[in-house]
């Protein structure tokens, strides 16, 4: 019997649950490339994944190239690395990406165009925000076989190359520039007008979750400021599902869920926002919204 192709998961709906599959246990093992890639293939149903990949399998061989390890493999590899300097091959990653490559940082005007945010492409235009030229440094390295990770500075988003006693902070946004912890620190205060204590912890690295969230939460903000509900829902669906006892994220997906008329998975979503943040700035608001919610369905039904 042929089966029946309306029952058939559209694209987004395979891409979903690829990403859902992906996603699920232990945080070190995510290919945040891979996932990355997942979170765009919602917004391109026909996008080619392991096109992509393959981009950033070429970008971290131009790497090895330009170190002189293109022909070593396994621990080979990983022993020439070791005894090289480490300011080398971030100067090789750098060179690579930014200078042959042309990889840079969105212009201020085009900063909050959603394009920036999917890894096709800033693969394609050479262009993102600092987190996803970041991922694109973070994976880069990962294929060269050095560890780098994510740093979520407030408002910005920066990698460390890991050594045994410290790190490296690169700015993938500036053209790889080399930060000290200093510099990070002053950077805060000057983002935030010398109005908040710098917090060490802002300097160590992320999970790949967490880096998964910021980057939705980045698609989720641009698309709540266009009036675009169902793409940020789709965002914020992704974003539940990541983040599942994060209070903001249910407080953003029950709104959305107002706006677009689903009013009983509004309360629903809300309600557990309560639970979640019985203490939160804007309780008092959302109690009325679940009451008026709650009213509305009665009547309703």
């Amino acid at each position: 019997m042929a089966e029946d192709q309306d029952n058939l998961p559209t694209p987004p709906q395979r891409a979903r649950k690829a990403f859902e599959m992906l996603c699920v246990g232990d945080d070190a093992a995510i290919d945040l490339g891979r996932a990355a890639l997942l979170i765009a293939a919602e917004e391109y149903p026909d996008l080619d994944i392991a096109h992509y990949l393959a981009q950033l399998d070429v970008l971290a061989m131009q790497a090895r190239a330009a170190l002189g390890v293109a022909d070593l493999e396994g621990a080979e590899l990983s022993r020439a690395l070791q005894e090289r300097d480490p300011l080398s091959i971030i100067e090789a990653i750098n060179q690579v990406l930014f200078v042959q490559e042309h990889f840079r940082g969105s212009s201020k005007a085009d900063y909050y165009n959603p394009r920036n945010s999917f890894l096709n492409d800033v693969l394609e235009r050479r262009i993102g925000i600092p987190i996803t030229l970041s991922l694109v440094y973070m994976e880069v390295g990962r294929r060269l076989g050095v560890q780098i990770d994510g740093i979520g500075m407030p408002l910005h988003f920066l990698v460390a190359y890991r050594l045994s006693e410290r790190r490296i902070y690169i700015d993938a946004y500036e053209q790889g520039r080399i930060l000290t912890e200093k510099d990070c620190q002053e950077r805060v205060q000057r983002m935030f007008k010398g109005k908040v204590h710098f917090n060490q912890r802002w300097l160590q690295p992320i999970s790949h979750r967490q880096i998964l969230v910021r980057m939705l939460d980045n698609l989720k903000y641009i698309y709540i400021a266009r009036g675009d509900d169902k793409r940020a829902l789709a965002v914020c669906d992704r974003l539940v599902l990541l983040a599942p006892r994060s209070a903001i994220e249910r407080r953003d997906r029950g709104r959305l869920y107002i706006h677009l008329k689903m009013y009983g998975r509004a309360l629903r979503d809300l309600k557990i926002y309560l639970e979640l943040a019985s203490e939160g700035e804007d309780v008092e608001e959302v109690q009325k919204q679940v009451s008026a919610l709650r009213q509305f369905i009665a009547m309703m039904n």
